[in-house]
């Protein structure tokens, strides 16, 4: 997808210390487009075209990063394009469940873009530049 207009909301089901919770590097999304990485390892996406971030992990003390303790019920709501990830549960007490989707704007497009991406785009009838309106991704009015 594509557009300004893109929201995430992560809901823990469980209670969530900040040490284990989705964490944010503030202004980020203001930066333009990156390479993702895969949540699971870490390792880039391929052939995106798009340059690589930063190394925030080496150098997390020149950047903002937001974290908060939570509690099942709560949920962060944010642009989908700011820089996050979490380090994996760090707690062998707690579980870390949570619920994530994703909420698109008037300004949301499907975008077809080259490369390895994080959702299949061949399971649908869209073509690139479609407004975002199907059986996959219902709208909500």
């Amino acid at each position: 997808m594509s557009g300004r207009q893109v929201a995430s909301i992560w809901l823990p089901l469980d209670h969530v210390a900040k040490e284990s919770v989705v964490q944010y590097v503030s202004g980020s999304h203001e930066w333009g487009e990156h390479n993702p990485r895969r949540f699971a390892d870490q390792t880039p996406y391929e052939g995106t075209g798009l340059p690589e971030l930063p190394d925030i992990k080496g150098n997390r003390d020149q950047y903002e990063i937001l974290g908060w303790d939570m509690e099942p019920g709560d949920c962060l709501v944010f642009q989908a394009m700011i820089v996050h990830g979490a380090s994996g549960n760090v707690s062998s007490n707690n579980r870390r469940r949570a619920w994530a989707t994703r909420w698109m704007g008037d300004d949301a497009r499907f975008c077809v873009r080259p490369g390895e991406v994080g959702f299949p785009t061949y399971a649908t009838s869209l073509k690139h530049g479609d407004d975002i309106d199907c059986p996959h991704f219902p709208k909500i009015l």
